[in-house]
């Protein structure tokens, strides 16, 4: 058997909570749902160069609230927020919705320790014909300095041009795939190569996550 479960989604409830939180009846779901998915490829491909970390959707009554971790927060807001708006008034007519939409954007504060910025990175080195070995051994090198437990890194493809496809990958420290509360950010990518697509996947352990029992105090 191949390994087709998703690191994040195994752990959901446990170490890993739902980038979007909002309840809908049955009538509206599929459209909040199809939303939410246009909402993220608009921002992954928009906000690319600001090395998007997460996106984080809350609906409410009338209101959807966008919280965008960056690292570069800069190049994500502009000068004076012009860019900020920008992408709310575009969000607005690819949804072609009158609901009130907030765009907030945070600093990613450990982005080495981001599987996704990890994976951007490491796609936009293989797409300007850095060789791979290279760039796997130097982001595999930032992210132990960063504190990582245990980092894997995968790449497939017809990899410096190379005339039949193959895969290859590195792994330093541990990677628990089967430990529920281990923290392990996950993340895949596609690189666009003038040989082919080369895919790109980040396996990042940062240690164990204990989860706490909530306490329901009876009403005395």
């Amino acid at each position: 058997m191949g390994q087709k479960t998703h690191p994040k989604g195994f752990r959901l409830g446990v170490t890993e909570s739902w980038d979007s939180t909002w309840y809908a009846d049955r009538s509206k779901y599929a459209d909040y749902l199809i939303e939410d998915i246009k909402i993220r490829k608009f921002l992954e491909k928009e906000l690319f160069t600001a090395q998007l970390s997460r996106v984080v959707i809350n609906r409410y009554i009338g209101k959807v609230i966008i919280n965008c971790f960056v690292v570069r927060l800069g190049i994500a807001v502009g000068k004076g927020g012009a860019r900020r708006e920008e992408l709310i008034n575009r969000l607005r007519k690819e949804l072609k919705t009158t609901e009130d939409i907030h765009l907030d954007f945070y600093e990613e504060s450990k982005p080495d320790l981001s599987a996704r910025v990890v994976a951007g990175n490491i796609i936009t080195q293989i797409e300007k014909r850095i060789n791979f070995r290279r760039v796997l051994r130097q982001t595999m090198k930032r992210c132990m300095q960063s504190g990582a437990k245990g980092v894997k890194l995968m790449v497939a493809g017809r990899l410096n041009g190379a005339e039949m496809s193959r895969t290859e990958y590195i792994k330093r420290g541990k990677v628990p795939l089967h430990t529920l509360r281990a923290k392990i950010s996950y993340h895949s990518g596609v690189a666009r190569t003038i040989a082919g697509a080369i895919g790109v996947k980040v396996w990042i352990y940062t240690g164990e996550v204990v989860p706490q029992r909530k306490r329901v105090e009876e009403a005395s």
